[in-house]
């Protein structure tokens, strides 16, 4: 099985998983233990959490891809990201594909989103991500796993998701 398809598979079994209200954890007990196990912490923001989750699955049969995931990937979208370039194990890039982490910036600020682009282009500059931390209205600060439309060039706004980019998966 190609790794994308994998990492897609893999974070489409949580689709529907609901958060306690305010980020205070899950009904789902096993969902709650992974993502404890990750790194998630009480009334801490999960998208990034969910991403290092999947990928750590997808990849567990890969002791050093798994190695750099838990050396990159941290609870923070844009650290993540930072990381992830410094580190040069997975490549990044502009150009969405499957599988891949969709990173993005809020605003000119210092916090973001992340999601696992499904289908990189279903539309004209439309892709679809499975995302945790996200709701119907598209949010970043959801309750959810959900699948999520993004847009995936456009002029940067202000009050907005920017995308950064995207860290790749690695086919092994």
């Amino acid at each position: 099985m190609i790794r994308a398809n994998k990492i897609i598979e893999v974070a489409r079994q949580y689709l529907g998983i609901i958060e306690n209200p305010g980020n205070t954890g899950w009904k789902n007990t096993a969902f709650q233990n992974m993502m404890v196990k990750v790194g998630w912490y009480l009334k801490a923001a999960w998208c990034a959490f969910f991403t290092k989750a999947v990928y750590l699955e997808a990849y567990a049969d890969n002791p050093a891809v798994t190695k750099a995931i838990k050396n990159c990937f941290t609870g923070g979208a844009l650290d993540t990201y930072r990381r992830v370039k410094a580190d040069g194990t997975f490549k990044t890039g502009s150009e969405p594909k499957k599988g891949a982490i969709a990173v993005y910036q809020h605003g000119n600020g210092s916090t973001g989103h992340v999601g696992i682009v499904e289908n990189e282009l279903i539309a004209p500059n439309t892709q679809q991500n499975i995302e945790g931390n996200t709701n119907a209205s598209g949010s970043r600060e959801g309750d959810r796993v959900a699948e999520k439309l993004r847009t995936i060039k456009r002029d940067k706004k202000a009050d907005g998701l920017n995308l950064v980019g995207f860290i790749y998966p690695i086919e092994d």
